[in-house]
């Protein structure tokens, strides 16, 4: 199969239940729950599908970006596409913003059956987990980093715990381009700022040289890998992600997915996440606050022992973004997560991942939050 999630591959963010955002997201959101966009206490709005292309909104279930609840907005803008949400409630300060940009969002009744999407998910998930891997992993002498090694031209599969991941500064890709990777990272937990890890390096057969990933980083080879590299947490009940790029997609169906901290932006996850946030905390309607100023912070240096890298562009943003699909080489982004660990893959896991497919199938980039 080449489009194993379907119709979720389709969006750059999928949530089962609620979702506080800011910043951006370049591809088109679903949110099964409440969506707090935007936030008049900080100031900050959220923009969405900047990167769809002019044919992408029809290929959505019923044409829009979703919200099944209610959208709680403050300067929501809608770049691209059309949006449809259960209720919208303006949480702008008067005067000084407004709810949602123009009268692209209607109130009506959601095109997507949440519970119906996430269930499947959850069964791909497990069946991915049961996969038998095939890559090598391994750590760097100085034990800052983890190198995951394929060679197969299809489909390479790495099974690694959670806590090992979290241990490694740098985390290093070398597979032949064009292929799929299937990494299952396997634990209750995944945290990026355990280390922390610094960010994510990808082989580039064109420089013949580990790139750290970027928005815009690598040749083609570079983006063949990067668009078809799934992560699968399905035993994950948390993910936090801090500020680094992280390259691929993210499927931790059963757990609450967060980015960034108080010190560090979010940065970019150059592909799509599929998440179960819990409902948020914050109230739909905070009182206004005079803004504060935050100081945003550099990316650590890379310690002794990990690949040559090409430097990032820019610094990491404050806020959470993400990224859409776009006519670029890379192609359909992937999502994954995992959690069983390997074993004997069903018939129908195994149909899924029959011919080295499985990670094209979300057009997507995001930058998470």
């Amino acid at each position: 199969m080449t489009n194993p999630l379907g119709a979720v591959g389709l969006y750059a963010e999928f949530v089962e239940k609620d979702s506080v955002r800011h910043s951006e997201s370049e591809g088109a959101v679903a949110v099964g729950g409440d969506a707090y966009f935007g936030d008049p206490a900080k100031p900050s709005g959220f923009s969405v599908g900047s990167r769809l292309t002019a044919a992408d909104p029809a290929e959505l279930p019923g044409g829009h970006s979703v919200v099944g609840g209610t959208l709680y907005a403050n300067n929501v803008v809608l770049d691209k596409g059309t949006g449809v949400a259960g209720e919208v409630v303006n949480r702008s300060t008067p005067g000084r913003g407004l709810g949602v940009d123009g009268d692209k969002v209607r109130t009506g009744t959601s095109p997507v059956d949440f519970g119906k999407e996430f269930t499947e998910l959850r069964k791909l998930s497990t069946g991915w987990a049961g996969v038998r891997p095939d890559g090598e992993v391994s750590a760097d002498p100085s034990g800052q980093g983890v190198f995951l090694t394929g060679t197969d031209a299809k489909l390479n599969v790495f099974a690694v715990k959670a806590s090992d991941l979290e241990r490694a500064g740098a985390i290093s890709l070398k597979v032949p381009a064009g292929s799929s990777t299937l990494v299952n990272v396997l634990g209750g937990s995944y945290d990026m700022h355990a280390e922390p890890t610094y960010g994510v390096w990808i082989w580039d057969e064109n420089t013949k040289g580990f790139v750290q990933d970027d928005y815009n980083s690598g040749s083609d080879a570079f983006k063949q890998v990067r668009s078809k590299l799934l992560w699968n947490l399905p035993q994950a009940e948390t993910v936090k992600k801090n500020h680094s790029s992280r390259p691929g997609t993210i499927l931790a169906p059963d757990a609450a997915v967060s980015t960034g901290s108080a010190s560090y932006g979010p940065g970019y996850v150059n592909g799509s996440v599929i998440a179960e946030p819990p409902k948020p905390t914050e109230t739909p309607v905070p009182t206004p606050t005079a803004t504060t100023p935050t100081s945003s912070a550099t990316t650590p240096g890379t310690p002794s022992g990990t690949p040559s890298t090409t430097a990032p562009a820019g610094t990491p943003e404050e806020t959470p973004t993400t990224p859409a699909p776009s006519a670029t080489p890379e192609g359909d982004l992937a999502t994954t997560g995992s959690s069983v660990g390997p074993g004997v893959i069903g018939a129908g896991a195994a149909a899924v991942l029959a011919g080295g497919a499985l990670l094209a199938f979300a057009k997507r980039r995001r930058r998470a939050s």
